[in-house]
């Protein structure tokens, strides 16, 4: 009887996993996934769909996957996380790592190293966050986290010293009213001989709800006391980043006689006190880090401090850094662990940093390039390597947002063949629109082409963006908003509004998107839309698709037009292309809105 049930347990795996294969959007195969949360330490394969992962497990049929990922000799591991960045970035003279240009946009610089989550460490205070979230964390494609300076400006150099912008009870409310993006607070660069500011940002997280404070002394004479730091004023969980420095203003944590790491630095350990890489320009000293790993002292999380400075000197990158612990003796799987478990714990965002089935598919692939290598700190003292971790994909949300070598089959993701529907439109859309309550007064229409089928499965899977979007159409005085961008829900519901003259048709390229829908509506005027199936075969890709923009391009002498004033609005699907707002002969100024609503 017992063999009777093994044999029919066994078929029963077998048929679920062969003979009727899942649908996936992505399977990875064959790479050895190291998952430090699920203790996972093996080859395996995943599977990824609608934004999550499905499955982790060995062999998974891929027979329907849309793309197959051949990881052979890799290592698939959580998208990477950066706790110490700085990427508030603009164009304000003089404001250094606040909205000016010594701080980076993250996009150009995370996916290419694994990275999916970074966290900006200070660069904003209470006071200059909502410009931080409005301008960088709202349109960038890697999740952007922050922890808030206790400086209401945030870093712009020497106002770092001004104690009286320094508020606990205004940046514990921002952090509350942020909950969702902001971690903790950030003491940054204070070069006065007191406690008072790191006091501060500890009584903000406190009242935030006992979120973490990073802490970065600017330096002092004579130096502060670390054990006094660790011992009496930080909690556990407090970070203590820039570790490994070793620069005479700030006290370090080897003494440099016994080259051994003192004991009180073990004793806040056992305390719970975080200690975190930080690299930057000059906070990174191999004699510091090679003496501190030979006593067995490893740091909690590898982090870079990113900015125009640190990645143009030694530290370069975040695999970079990584890959100078694997030359100083830390083996590949806690290297990781410090990369993605242990920093999503530190920031308390647990669904990051980890493969589990059901959370959202933020995925490295890394390989371990054979060569020789001088892996350098910026005193000039070299490590000699023989390895060094490179990135062959990233996976963010789901989708490959990075492809060093083309390992997707297919490498693009296949769009799929369903044709636009523009006639015999049933009324359930109608119906459903106008149960919505107005507040001003509009009689929209919806226009005959919005692909209902679409529609309906995408608010299935997230009605709260499409409600928001539609709200905001149905109840804003449009006809006074200036034009410009209205964050709705941030990174998933933005609307732009603009006003000008029409192009002519020939200055309109048809355009599609894939991380967006279109809603479209002309506020005033009269203009032509173009509407056509991605899968139009009279259509050709003139350029390419582009994560940046979420855009691309096609030249297509077919698809249909129609006719759009205030009477009407469309929605275009990532199944369609769209040729917008075509000028008529009648009408030249058009005022119009586009509220973009991510596909989930």
């Amino acid at each position: 009887m017992k063999k009777t049930s093994l044999i029919l347990i066994t078929l029963t795996i077998f048929f679920c996993n062969y003979a009727f294969p899942q649908n996936y959007s992505i399977v990875i195969k064959g790479g050895h996934v190291i998952d430090a949360k699920n203790n996972i330490d093996a080859v395996m394969d995943v599977a990824i769909d609608n934004g999550k992962i499905s499955l982790v497990a060995k062999n998974i049929n891929a027979a329907k996957a849309s793309q197959v990922v051949n990881a052979e000799g890799m290592y698939v591991t959580p998208g990477l996380i950066d706790i110490h960045t700085h990427v508030f970035w603009g164009t304000e003279p003089n404001h250094q790592y606040e909205n000016g240009n010594l701080a980076i946009q993250p996009d150009g610089f995370t996916f290419s190293n694994g990275v999916t989550t970074v966290v900006d460490a200070g660069s904003s205070g209470w006071r200059t966050f909502p410009t931080f979230k409005a301008q960088t964390i709202d349109v960038s494609q890697t999740r952007v986290l922050a922890f808030l300076n206790i400086v209401g400006e945030g870093m712009r150099g020497g106002y770092e010293q001004n104690k009286n912008d320094m508020d606990s009870k205004m940046s514990a409310q921002v952090a509350r009213q942020y909950k969702d993006i902001i971690v903790g607070f950030k003491l940054a660069h204070y070069e006065g001989y007191d406690w008072a500011p790191l006091d501060m940002a500890v009584q903000a997280g406190n009242l935030a709800g006992g979120i973490p404070v990073m802490v970065d002394f600017g330096g002092s004479q004579p130096p502060l006391s670390i054990e006094e730091l660790f011992l009496n004023h930080l909690r556990p969980g407090d970070i203590f980043t820039h570790c490994f420095a070793q620069l005479g203003s700030r006290e370090f944590i080897i003494d440099t006689t016994t080259k051994k790491v003192k004991p009180f630095v073990w004793e806040a350990s056992k305390k719970g006190i975080i200690f975190d890489v930080g690299y930057g320009g000059i906070s990174f000293a191999y004699s510091q880090a090679i003496p501190a790993i030979k006593d067995g002292f490893y740091p909690n999380s590898i982090s870079t401090d990113l900015h125009v400075g640190s990645m143009n000197a030694a530290m370069k990158s975040f695999l970079t850094t990584a890959s100078k612990f694997l030359a100083m003796g830390i083996d590949l799987k806690t290297v990781i662990t410090q990369s993605t478990w242990n920093p999503a714990r530190e920031i308390n965002h647990e669904e990051l940093g980890n493969l589990s089935v059901g959370s959202g598919a933020d995925v490295a692939i890394l390989s371990i390039r054979k060569g020789k290598f001088g892996l350098f700190d910026y005193t000039g003292y070299k490590l000699v390597t023989d390895k060094k971790l490179e990135c062959e994909m990233t996976i963010r949300d789901g989708r490959i947002v990075y492809d060093l070598n083309g390992i997707a089959n297919p490498v693009m993701a296949p769009l799929l063949p369903i044709a636009v529907t523009t006639t015999n439109t049933t009324s359930n859309f109608y119906d459903w629109y106008n149960e919505i309550q107005s507040g001003n007064d509009l009689k929209l229409t919806p226009h005959k082409s919005i692909n209902q089928a679409e529609f309906f499965r995408e608010y299935r899977k997230n009605s709260s963006w499409w409600d928001k979007a539609f709200i905001f159409l149905k109840t804003k005085d449009l006809a006074q908003l200036t034009p410009g961008v209205y964050v709705i829900d941030s990174g998933n519901v933005i609307a732009t509004v603009s006003q000008g003259p029409a192009k002519k048709m020939e200055e309109v390229k048809w355009e599609a998107h894939r991380n967006f829908n279109d809603l479209q509506y002309i506020i005033k005027g009269k203009a032509l839309m173009g509407l056509a199936s991605v899968a139009d075969t009279r259509a050709a890709l003139a350029i390419p698709y582009s994560n940046t923009t979420d855009n691309m391009n096609f030249t297509n002498e077919g698809g249909e037009y129609f006719g759009a004033d205030a009477s009407t609005f469309f929605i275009f699907s990532p199944l369609e292309m769209h040729r917008p707002v075509i000028k008529v002969p009648e009408n030249e100024d058009v005022k119009k809105i586009v509220i973009k609503v991510r596909v989930p």
